[in-house]
């Protein structure tokens, strides 16, 4: 008694074995749309991990539940600044929020 129509078994595993393959032209495009696709998504994330990297410095102060207060510069401190700038030429910046001892220290010692 034969069973229901169909492909003999050895018809299927040859099919099997070779898989889904595109034509020859296609399989192409579709290499090198994998491969621009793999590059925009390295430059997105890089992208975004360096606007993580700069931004986390800034903004977490202000996720603080409990807010630092200000906290000026002991006169060690400015010595020691005093001291890392002595024998130095040039100019000086300072981009600390402070109330500018150290600066106008610094401004006594460089005249």
């Amino acid at each position: 008694m034969e069973r229901g129509g169909g492909a003999p078994p050895e018809t299927l595993r040859e099919e099997g074995q070779l898989g889904c393959v595109p034509p020859p032209g296609l399989e192409a495009s579709c290499v090198k749309k994998s491969s621009w696709g793999f590059l925009f998504t390295g430059i997105v994330g890089g992208t975004l991990v360096a606007v993580y990297a700069v931004a986390t410095p800034f903004i977490t102060p202000a996720l603080r539940r409990i807010c630092l207060p200000f906290v000026p510069a002991t006169t060690k401190q400015i010595e020691n600044v005093v001291k890392m700038l002595r024998g130095r030429r040039g100019s000086v910046v300072d981009v600390g929020s402070g109330d500018g001892r150290i600066v106008s220290e610094v401004q006594t010692v460089l005249r």
